[in-house]
């Protein structure tokens, strides 16, 4: 037994010493939200509710293992977990499988996020809450593709500018049709964006073709063609107003069998207080689509205790006009390992 044993110890070290260890990461963030819906339709169905909820908490495991001097192979198992329904307790976040290249770029494969989506940057000052999400404020183009093949670019000729394009190939034979109008479903969605990030300076420019292909989207409006632009700049890297950043981000959708475009804009600030551990946030939100406003504003403050954990106090509103305002007040913990 002794002998088995000390086998076993041997050969499990010679497999850690030969394949580089996993980095293992994650979030819990959890808060207790009070929801208040005030409904304008003629049902007239108005709701109050206190419930505990989870804000993208997540596990991961990723990793790198060098092929040659200058190529590794790369990977990513992300899953979303909820601390607070056993009857849903795991989702596949950005799941991959993919090869980089330190003058060339990255190739991976697998389920992620559309370079569309990714363009926003950190102008979506309210990404981290459920209740705050864009698509609550009716802004579409948040898709988490199945089938993605992607190749993300090195800056550019030493210049602070990537590209990033993405095929998701569709899963389906045939098209199908939404009302009037066919939807492409047999054919492959695109996605692709060009990012420049220096100095505290960030623009971003993205196009969408096709990008629900392997998806069914939360608002169930599907796009055709998108277009998307966001910036933000940091005021305190410009020797401007320290501790102060701002945001904007403008996009235009073609939706299936929807005659009118889904046109949306973005206006956000964050404010680190200087020598505290406060940071201020606000954000204004603003859709137009089928002849109907959809207008969310949102307040927020965050405490960090340390690097792993942060309190968080914020309150919105939702405005749909001619259906429901929503007021939203919550307050929550984050922890990061």
């Amino acid at each position: 037994m002794k002998k088995f044993t000390l086998a076993a110890a041997v050969a499990i070290a010679s497999i850690a010493t030969a394949h580089a260890t996993p980095t293992v990461y994650g979030k819990i963030f959890l808060s207790l939200d009070y929801t208040d819906t005030d409904d304008k339709t003629s049902k007239n169905n108005d709701t109050t509710k206190t419930e505990l909820a989870s804000h993208a908490s997540r596990i991961g495991f990723k990793g790198s293992e060098k092929l040659t001097d200058n190529t590794d192979v790369v990977y990513q198992l992300e899953y979303a977990v909820n601390p607070d329904n056993d009857s849903q307790q795991f989702g596949s976040r950005n799941t991959f499988l993919g090869v980089s290249h330190k003058q060339y770029g990255s190739v991976f494969a697998g389920r992620h996020d559309t370079p569309f989506r990714l363009a926003k940057g950190g102008v979506d000052v309210f990404n981290a809450y459920n209740e705050l999400a864009l698509h609550k404020a009716d802004v579409v183009g948040e898709v988490r593709a199945n089938s993605v093949i992607a190749y993300k670019s090195p800056k550019l000729d030493n210049l602070p500018i990537t590209f990033t394009g993405a095929v998701l190939l569709s899963e389906q034979t045939a098209n199908s049709l939404a009302g009037t109008r066919e939807r492409n479903t047999k054919d492959n969605g695109y996605s692709a964006s060009v990012v420049y990030d220096k100095d505290g300076i960030y623009l971003a420019g993205a196009y969408d073709n096709n990008s629900n292909v392997n998806t069914t989207p939360v608002l169930e409006l599907y796009i055709d063609k998108a277009w998307r632009i966001a910036g933000s700049v940091d005021l305190g890297k410009l020797n401007m107003v320290q501790g102060l950043t701002l945001g904007a981000l403008y996009q235009d959708a073609d939706i299936y069998d929807y005659s009118s475009n889904s046109k949306s804009w973005l206006v956000s600030g964050k404010y680190a207080i200087n020598s505290t551990p406060w940071v201020v946030k606000a954000q204004y939100i603003n859709t137009s689509f089928n002849n109907v406003d959809t207008d969310e504003v949102a307040v927020g403050a965050e405490y960090t205790f340390n690097k792993a954990t942060t309190a968080h106090l914020y309150a919105g509103q939702i405005k749909k006009e001619n259906a429901s305002d929503t007021t939203i007040v919550s307050a929550g913990i984050e922890y990061k390992f």
